[in-house]
This record gives C-alpha cells, sequence and structure tokens, in this order.
C-alpha cells in the first residue's frame, strides 16, 4: 500500500502537466465552431402534433376563462385560445403552455399541458397553475373578471360554511334557533 499510493499520485500529476494532443485541440476546434442555441431541423420535424378536439373536449374549452388574471404577489397570467379549436396556451412569467381542457366531476375546469408536467386549475372563485411533477403550485390566488364577480356577488363563494361557521342566511329575526 505504501508503493501504490504514491506512484498513483505520480500518474495523476504526470497527467496533468501533459500537454494536449492534436486531436484534443481538434476536438476543441469542432466545439467551438458549433452554432449555439440552433434549433436541430430533425427535432423540429419531431414536434407532436395535437390531436383533433372531441366534442367533450371542445365543451370544456368553451367554459375556460380566457383573458388575462391577476395572482398574488402581483403576479399575471393569460389564458388565450390556441390556433387548434379545442386547445388554449396559458402564458405566466415569459413561458407558454399548450394546454387541453378537461372537465372534472366536480365542475372545475382543468387545463392539463400537452406533454408537460403543468396544471391549471379554474374553480369558480380562482385559478392556480401546478407542476404536477414537482407536486407544487407554481402561481396561486389568480383571479379573471368573471371570477372577480363571483366573489362580489356571494358572500359565500366556496358554497361552504368553515367550522364552526352558522350559516345566517335562513334564519328569520325572533326565532331562537337557525
Amino acid at each position: 500500500m505504501r508503493v501504490v499510493y504514491p506512484l498513483a499520485l505520480m500518474c495523476a500529476s504526470f497527467a496533468m502537466v501533459h500537454p494536449a494532443t492534436a486531436q484534443d485541440k481538434q476536438a476543441i476546434k469542432v466545439a467551438a465552431a458549433k452554432p449555439a442555441n440552433k434549433p436541430n431541423p430533425e427535432m423540429v420535424n419531431q414536434l407532436p402534433t395535437l390531436p383533433v378536439a372531441d366534442a367533450e373536449q371542445l365543451q370544456a374549452t368553451s367554459l375556460a376563462l380566457v383573458g388575462p388574471y391577476d395572482c398574488e404577489f402581483k403576479q399575471t397570467l393569460s389564458v388565450t385560445k390556441h390556433q387548434v379549436d379545442g386547445y388554449v396556451v396559458v402564458t405566466f412569467s415569459s413561458k407558454a403552455y399548450t394546454m387541453k381542457p378537461v372537465r372534472s366531476s366536480t365542475g372545475a375546469v382543468r387545463l392539463e399541458e400537452v406533454g408537460g408536467p403543468m396544471l391549471m386549475v379554474q374553480i369558480p372563485t380562482k385559478s392556480m397553475l401546478m407542476d404536477t411533477a414537482r407536486g407544487r403550485r407554481i402561481v396561486d390566488a389568480c383571479v379573471h373578471e368573471t371570477q372577480a364577480k363571483e366573489v362580489a356577488t356571494d358572500s359565500n363563494a366556496l358554497g361552504m360554511n368553515l367550522p364552526g361557521q352558522v350559516n345566517t342566511a335562513s334564519c328569520s329575526p325572533g326565532t331562537a334557533r337557525c
């Protein structure tokens, strides 16, 4: 062991001071000659095409709220119609996501990214954008003008009472119980 360790150190130090070979220099020149950030034409041809939307998807698209949203921490996002019927584009933080609208059993509209992890959920009072791969919200409390009207006209916009809260809307004056 005493002989092996110094021998390994000596070999490693020799490799560090060894000058680059002509082959190494050629590889550096080839790497420098490649243009940066140029799209590969082979990959462009492999981009997925969007399938034709069925009637259910078209109905969900008609329910999706299109336009600007004001979100928490003074952030904004936008939902616009895609050039292909039945799809929308969600733009947030200089990124655009092609989304497929899906109506859930609860009545919420889910905008699911085509081939990606992003999900936008639209409920009557707010919307949120989530990354399902990371399991976290990207932006929350996004409100479209239609959702803002829903909150303004309904004092109990979620349609439920919080724990310990009594619904006094059905109480009449002069009765002991509600």
